[in-house]
């Protein structure tokens, strides 16, 4: 969704060979209150045997990652190499670091210094990986053209000044007055800043010698040498250093992309925001204390009836006591369950409470709920939607399936979470879904079919590829910048078999 007044943009991808992720970036503005929802829905094909009685909102939830943090902080290099910009990472750990040189060693000053540096960490890596897409997308769309050599020029300027700025404050954290969490919180961010300039910029330079100018075009070739050898300066410091990062070939790495994704965790923790689950949804539990309430009412009526008709030890008063006994709790949850299904829309199953990490006060909620759907319940939206790809009234037939939705609703307060962030200007909202219960009963991922070969005439055999089609469709609902409510859907077929996702198709 490319939309000058949106303040919702949305992802889905792949993201490994179970896992299918959404992810959300929700612009924070200038206002008291703000909301937006998500409504998922996917349609499982009935031979996957996947439905109601076997699939529980319960193995839903277990099956799903949630993260919420925030948005990656926008500062280029240059701006961060500016020493009169306030908000520049490096221009405040300079500036506590001088505190700290001082002899102020007081908690709050270390943590503060810490979290510059991870912060720093984080914006280096998103501006690599932004600066890097655009070149790969521009290059792509309009081939080398001059303007995107002299932004790649003008960008790898900005990165050697940056490294070198970055240098001399490697050297400003060696020295030995300098708190001893500070000194190890630097050197996880060094390492990791110089592990994401090699593999972001290694990125860039396979691209361009797949590239036919590579041979033919001295600005290009001039270029790439130049990506080649901040890359091994990288490499190299990394081997100086003794960082466990060093890529050592003809070895498995198994130390060096167990230690990336530890460095990564590290250094982004600074963004990700505290959430509280609760199982508490008021709603909810006035239904199911009335579910509870009216079961005992036709208990204790069935039980004062026949107890004035008969004596408490009579068998007439006892089978009527056993019978309400049983009748009761299928009342409760026969009311439970009715109630549950048709409020679906107003209530959730759980409530989760979005914590600012540093104030540790509320900054929103979040409500989540899951049901399974009939297909005539579906609105009329998404069921056009699913429906564009039927070529006949019924083609439906030969293609059943099972639906169950999704629905999340966030809660947000911008002008809080600005009031105490002001570098924080948006939300990611990151959620994984692992599929592997949904194709647990699928049926082998090959298949035989014999077929008589048109050259000699001869009855064959080949292997083919089982598949089967698992469709989602997602509603977004949001406030945009003008004050209007605003609504997009996408729609993706995920292509699955027995031993995962094959491959993901967005169907417009």
């Amino acid at each position: 969704m490319e939309d000058g007044k949106a303040t919702l943009k949305s992802k889905i991808r792949v993201h490994d060979k179970h896992r299918l992720e959404i992810k959300l970036d929700f612009d924070l503005d200038d206002v008291e209150k703000t909301s937006y929802s998500v409504e998922t829905y996917f349609f499982i094909p009935r031979s996957l045997n996947v439905g109601p009685h076997n699939y529980h909102k319960e193995q839903f939830y277990d099956s799903c990652q949630r993260y919420i943090r925030f948005s990656t902080p926008k500062i280029s290099l240059s701006r961060m190499l500016d020493k009169e910009l306030e908000y520049s990472p490096l221009t405040r750990i300079r500036k506590k670091m001088q505190e700290a040189m001082a002899g102020d060693n007081s908690t709050e000053l270390i943590e503060s210094v810490c979290y510059e540096i991870k912060l720093l960490g984080c914006i280096v890596r998103g501006e690599l990986r932004d600066n890097v897409k655009l070149f790969l997308e521009e290059y792509e769309t309009s081939g080398f053209t001059t303007l995107l050599e002299n932004s790649l020029k003008a960008f790898l300027s900005d990165l050697e000044n940056f490294v070198k700025d970055f240098y001399a404050m490697r050297t400003e954290m060696s020295i030995s007055v300098v708190p001893v969490k500070i000194k190890e919180t630097f050197a996880f961010c060094d390492e990791y800043v110089s592990l994401s300039l090699e593999e972001h910029l290694s990125s860039l330079a396979y691209s361009m010698r797949k590239s036919p100018l590579l041979s033919n075009n001295n600005t290009v070739s001039s270029l790439h040498d130049r990506i080649i050898s901040i890359i091994r300066k990288e490499a190299e410091y990394r081997r100086e250093r003794s960082y466990p990062t060093v890529f050592e070939k003809d070895s498995a790495n198994e130390l060096l992309i167990y230690r990336r994704g530890v460095l990564k965790k590290f250094v982004s923790a600074v963004l990700f925001i505290r959430t509280e689950f609760s199982e508490w949804e008021a709603l909810t539990q006035i239904i199911f204390g009335f579910a509870a309430g009216v079961a005992m009412l036709f208990a204790s009526v069935i039980s004062v009836y026949y107890q004035n008709k008969y004596t408490t030890t009579s068998v007439p008063f006892v089978t009527a006591l056993v019978i309400s006994y049983i009748f009761k709790d299928r009342i409760k949850d026969w009311i439970k369950f009715s109630f549950s299904k048709k409020l679906a829309h107003w209530i959730s199953d759980r409530k989760i409470d979005v914590i600012d990490p540093d104030t540790f006060k509320s900054i929103g909620v979040l409500k989540e709920g899951f049901t399974f759907l009939k297909h005539e319940n579906l609105p009329p939206d998404v069921s056009r939607l699913r429906n564009a790809d039927y070529l006949t009234s019924v083609d439906s037939e030969g293609r059943p399936e099972r639906i169950f939705k999704y629905k999340k609703n966030i809660k947000l307060k911008p002008r809080s979470i600005m009031r105490n962030h002001a570098r924080r200007k948006g939300i990611n909202d990151i959620m994984r879904f692992n599929i592997a219960r949904l194709i647990q009963q699928a049926d082998d991922p090959v298949a035989e079919y014999r077929y008589v070969d048109e050259k000699n005439g001869i009855v064959e055999k080949a292997s083919c590829s089982r598949v089967y089609h698992i469709n989602v469709i997602v509603r977004y609902t949001y406030v945009d910048r003008d004050g209007e409510e605003q609504e997009y859907f996408e729609r993706h077929r995920l292509v699955v078999n027995k031993n995962g996702i094959v491959r993901m198709e967005a169907v417009r």
